[in-house]
């Protein structure tokens, strides 16, 4: 009984471990509201809108989870995330890159072309 109440303890605490690991997390610098039109800013429904948070972009209609973050060339980052829509769920990966004035982001989907958004006032 000893020796189940001590690997009990053990496993328990090695989930205690795992969730306190930090969470990967988006930089703060791509933090926002993105439209492919500025006029359409705030028009989830309209044209391509997005927002980015640490731990999520989100969609109209779907979002991505982020699993890991690496950077990446032009002070971008490669993000591996769990992308969700009406037709699932699948894994794969973004890659964001900022302009200068990070007024601009330039993003790909895995293999995609690159899209361009542009960030929303506040």
């Amino acid at each position: 009984m000893i020796h189940l109440t001590a690997l009990i303890a053990l496993s328990l605490s090695s989930v205690a471990l795992a969730n306190d690991e930090p969470k990967p997390a988006i930089p703060e610098r791509f933090h926002g509201d993105w439209s492919s039109d500025l006029a359409k800013c705030g028009d989830r429904e309209s044209g391509l809108n997005l927002s980015i948070d640490a731990g999520f972009i989100t969609y109209f209609e779907a979002a991505d989870t982020v699993l890991a973050v690496r950077p990446a060339e032009l002070d971008g980052v490669n993000i591996h995330v769990r992308h969700e829509d009406y037709d699932g769920m699948e894994e794969t990966y973004r890659t964001l890159i900022l302009s200068d004035d990070r007024q601009t982001l330039s993003f790909t989907y895995g293999d995609g072309p690159e899209q361009v958004v542009h960030r929303c006032p506040a």
